[in-house]
This record gives structure tokens, C-alpha cells and sequence, in this order.
């Protein structure tokens, strides 16, 4: 048998091979581009000692005898502390007097050197849409708010009294955790 007439055989085949793999690339590139901006972002903002930060932050806040005072009330979406306006809040609860003391001293540069406490609902969207138009964040806390994801809040009635905050850092890193109410 003769192989005479293979060449448009193989064209054909280059072809197919050609668009297969052009595919392949274009389907990694689609999905791998967006996993390094978020990889980007993660590692920006929400760093493993901004984590551990933001519990000591969120375990003071829990030790207050009347953390609910902290949460948003009425229509509010959320309620932004400074951080000596969120220390100063433990003592105006009627806290022990050597509560205030220490979370100036734990929030202060020399330890986790907090600049910014929000407390918002557990699902981010409604937050999301205040952050887009208020002065009362900065530029930083406005990407980070829009960069995180909307957390939808599970339906079951045990979750209801779940909320959020949003630690800021003088650093520049960012952190958020789930609070219940």
C-alpha cells in the first residue's frame, strides 16, 4: 500500500491537536488567573497573625458582661469603634475598671496594634452596599470589604444571632470572624 496521499492527514491532525491544546491553555488560564488575585488578596490582607489578632480582639468583646451593647442596633448595618472608642465602650457598660486598661494596653501598638473594630451583620452584602457609597471607610477598608466574600448566613434559626468583625491593623492587614450575638 502506498502512503502517497497521508498529507492531509495530517494537517487535519495538527489542526485538531492544535485547537485541543489552545483550549486547554485558555480553560487553565480562565481559572487559575482568578485563583492568584484571590491568593493576592488572602495574603494581603487576612495573614495568619491578623487572624489570631482578631480573636483576642473578638474574645474581649465576648468577656464583656454586656457584649450585646457592641452589635448594631435598629436599622444600623454596622457600627465602626476606633480603637480606644471600642475600649472606652467596656467601661461605659459598667465593666470592672481594670477591664478598660488592659484593652488599651492589648490594642495598642506594643501588642496587637489595632486600628479600626466594625461589627456588621453575618451575611456582607447590605455592608457591601453602604461601604460603595459612605465616607466613613477608608480606601483600604473598602477594598477589603468589597473583596471578601458575602457569607450567606444558614437558615436554620440557631444562626440568627450571628454577626461579623472586621478587624483593621495599623499594618495594613485586615481580618474577620464570625461573632454570635
Amino acid at each position: 500500500m502506498k502512503k502517497n496521499n497521508n498529507k492531509g492527514f495530517v494537517l487535519a491532525e495538527a489542526i485538531i491537536v492544535g485547537v485541543f491544546i489552545l483550549s486547554l491553555f485558555t480553560f487553565l488560564f480562565v481559572n487559575i488567573v482568578p485563583l492568584i488575585g484571590k491568593y493576592e488578596a488572602v495574603k494581603q490582607y487576612d495573614t495568619i497573625d491578623a487572624v489570631y489578632n482578631a480573636n483576642m480582639v473578638r474574645m474581649v468583646m465576648l468577656e464583656n458582661t454586656n457584649a450585646n451593647s457592641f452589635f448594631p442596633t435598629g436599622s444600623a448595618k454596622y457600627v465602626k469603634y476606633s480603637a480606644e472608642s471600642f475600649c472606652n465602650k467596656l467601661k461605659n457598660d459598667g465593666e470592672d475598671v481594670n477591664s478598660q486598661p488592659f484593652c488599651k494596653k492589648l490594642l495598642s501598638k506594643t501588642y496587637l496594634d489595632v486600628s479600626n473594630v466594625i461589627v456588621t451583620s453575618f451575611r456582607l452584602s447590605e455592608l457591601k452596599n453602604v461601604v460603595k457609597t459612605s465616607a466613613d471607610f477608608s480606601r483600604a477598608e473598602r477594598e477589603y470589604i468589597l473583596s471578601l466574600d458575602n457569607y450567606t448566613q444558614p437558615t436554620n434559626a440557631a444562626f440568627n444571632n450571628y454577626h461579623r468583625i472586621i478587624v483593621e491593623f495599623n499594618d495594613g492587614s485586615f481580618a474577620n470572624l464570625e461573632i454570635k450575638k
